[in-house]
């Protein structure tokens, strides 16, 4: 079932490139005031759309809602086999279109999703910024390489440009995306594990928990680590994704913190001691912390 679905999931992806095209160019300011936003939600296969468990009907879904942020679950409609569903945050402009674009898998680590929203700046320029799930993938513009993510571009000009996504292990994403003059295009991208590394990841055995994990807490402040789709959260050198990799935790371990930053992206990093004498940095978008 699992290859079966990621060969469905490349084909999907390849659909997508003139998809997201004809939607993200579709991104406009409305007028008139409105404190609402649009919301268009698409996937494969249909799925129930709940937006803070409020149903908003099956894929495809169009509708206004009032800025703020949300919680969107979606739930395959599927009788032919088992999918996993999804859900996320979103974020309600008003007058401005938030597209989510969904291919549900079997499971989590099978599914992509990806996000995406305006947002105004003051520069006469346009910006894109790329956050993934999980982070370090490259992000390319226009066939040029940018940053590892999460990354900002700006002084983009507006118009047409070509978005590509690759990391080791998942697969790429690439994207058209239209950009506005004076407004920041957000892109929030869960990846999806390539074909052997859902296997992987789906045959790995529960981690043999460590002494940071065992019963006895450590000293607080504390972080649990959360999961994640690739099994393990990355220790780096320095608080960055840009960072060297130093080693690699995982869910359900227990780590005092050492100290904490906040970088450009607003994104808190701990330091942690993760080998008993050796210190590295984590982000905090997957961990639970304790005080």
């Amino acid at each position: 079932m699992i290859v079966g679905a990621m060969k469905r999931k490349i084909g999907f992806l390849v659909g997508l490139l003139a998809v997201v095209g004809l939607v993200i160019g579709g991104f406009r300011v409305f007028g008139g005031g409105s404190k609402e936003g649009v919301l268009k939600v698409q996937s494969t296969p249909t799925a129930s759309v709940f937006l803070d468990n409020k149903h908003m009907g099956r894929t495809p879904v169009e509708t206004n809602v009032a800025a703020g942020d949300y919680t969107i679950r979606l739930v395959p409609e599927t009788t032919t086999q088992t999918l996993a569903s999804w859900q996320g945050n979103v974020k309600i402009t008003p007058e401005i279109l938030t597209y989510v674009n969904a291919s549900l898998a079997e499971s989590e680590f099978a599914t992509a999703v990806e996000t995406m929203w305006l947002e105004k700046i003051t520069s006469k320029l346009a910006e894109v910024s790329v956050t993934t799930n999980p982070d370090g993938a490259t992000a390319s513009l226009d066939g040029e390489t940018k940053g590892i993510t999460p990354v900002s571009i700006p002084n983009v000009a507006a118009g047409d440009h070509s978005l590509a996504i690759a990391s080791p292990g998942f697969v790429s994403r690439n994207m058209k995306i239209k950009t506005t003059a004076g407004y920041k295009l957000n892109a929030i991208v869960k990846l999806a594990l390539s074909g052997e590394s859902v296997q992987e990841a789906s045959a790995s055995p529960t981690p043999t928990p460590t002494k940071a994990a065992s019963s006895t807490d450590p000293a607080k402040p504390f972080v649990t680590i959360k999961d994640t789709p690739t099994g393990f959260l990355r220790v780096r050198m320095e608080p960055t994704t840009a960072a060297t990799e130093a080693a690699q935790v995982k869910p359900g371990e227990k780590y005092s913190i050492v100290d904490s930053k906040q970088d450009a992206k607003g994104t808190t990093w701990y330091e942690i001691q993760y080998d008993g004498k050796n210190t590295g940095w984590i982000s905090g978008q997957y961990t639970e912390k304790t005080e």
